[in-house]
């Protein structure tokens, strides 16, 4: 199989093309001949060093979308020539975490990719238990930019959240994977949703996603202060951070009484300082969130189907091209979901 890999940690110049072995399914598994994989941040954190042994050479990426071209004995799940997406968290299955359908809280819970060779490739090896039958009409771009993103933004919105019809969602990163699709899903679950961005074509895509207002960030106005005014003072009841470092702090200062921020990434910094007092007094809640588990994704997926909620595709790139389509990403310069096509 053809791969981009990277033999030691640095930047995007350490991917290069490699020629693998096909992939060989063991037991409970499937080879899946992938026609797309789109790009996350995790990507680039697990390029940079995150991760202690990683198999080296290492194919990273998560997210996937293929045919299914060859299954272990005694699999019956799927079949070879079956159009899948690949769900991207992998769990022990037997633990009681597990049985209780919350993979994420598994012991052994890690995501693809990570310590396991992931979808930067013409070929990757997955249990089938983590396959999920596409759409039908699907193009295989659209669901390979949906797996991660969008179980993560239910997660946090559903799961840990606890969304209710007509409470006020903020979704800042606006233009980012968890962001779109944030956005969708609350409007869809009948919240209202203030969204931000940086720039006027990020705060534009947001309100044709579902965003009953979209701040710009870039410009000099200040982001707490409008979403202040847009609530009548009272703040949001759920604030989605995919951000972390400082932006937590000021999130929790943009709830209103009984708010909730929710948090499940670290792209701006892994810590935060907050007085105590601004928790308890108001009694705002932050919640993590990791991921999430295979039956919310199949309620993404659901709605999706629907037509209630769509991938928002900002470009897409030939395999080769991988250490561009890494760029363009930590340049933050695309809106949406970053594809590479093997």
């Amino acid at each position: 199989m053809r791969a981009l890999v990277f033999r030691r940690h640095g930047g995007p110049e350490v991917l290069e093309p490699a020629d693998l072995p096909d992939p060989q399914p063991a037991a409970g598994e499937v080879r899946i001949a992938l026609r797309a994989a789109a790009l996350n941040h995790l990507d680039i954190w697990v390029r940079g060093g995150l991760g202690a042994d990683l198999p080296m050479p290492h194919i990273g990426g998560s997210d996937g979308a293929g045919i299914v071209e060859a299954v272990a004995p005694g699999v019956t799940s799927v079949a070879p020539g079956d159009r899948v997406m690949i769900a991207p968290g992998l769990s022990c299955g037997d633990c009681p975490e597990c049985l209780a359908g919350r993979e994420s809280r598994c012991p052994a819970f890690h995501i693809l990719g990570v310590r396991t060779q992931g979808t930067y490739a013409t070929h990757v090896v997955v249990p089938a238990a983590n396959c999920l039958p596409l759409p039908p009409g699907m193009p295989f771009p659209e669901a390979a930019s949906i797996p991660l993103v969008f179980l993560t933004a239910y997660h946090m919105l559903f799961t840990r959240g606890q969304l209710r019809p007509g409470e006020t969602v903020h979704v800042p990163g606006c233009g980012s994977g968890v962001g779109t699709a944030a956005i969708q899903l609350a409007a869809a679950a009948g919240a209202r949703v203030i969204a931000a961005g940086g720039g006027a074509e990020k705060c534009e895509l947001a309100k044709k996603l579902g965003a009953w207002e979209a701040l710009d960030s870039s410009s000099n106005k200040n982001i707490g202060d409008e979403l202040r005014r847009l609530t009548g003072g009272r703040g949001a009841d759920l604030v989605v951070d995919h951000i972390g470092g400082d932006h937590t702090a000021s999130a929790a200062a943009l709830c209103a009484r009984g708010g909730r921020v929710v948090v499940c990434g670290a792209t701006a910094g892994k810590q935060f300082t907050l007085p105590l007092r601004s928790l308890y007094v108001p009694e705002v809640s932050i919640l993590g969130a990791y991921m999430g588990s295979r039956w919310e994704l199949v309620e993404a997926l659901r709605l999706i189907a629907q037509g209630k909620a769509r991938p928002v595709i900002d470009r897409t790139f030939p395999l080769a091209q991988a250490a561009d389509a890494q760029r363009r990403m930590e340049a933050r310069q695309n809106i949406g979901k970053v594809v590479l096509i093997p």
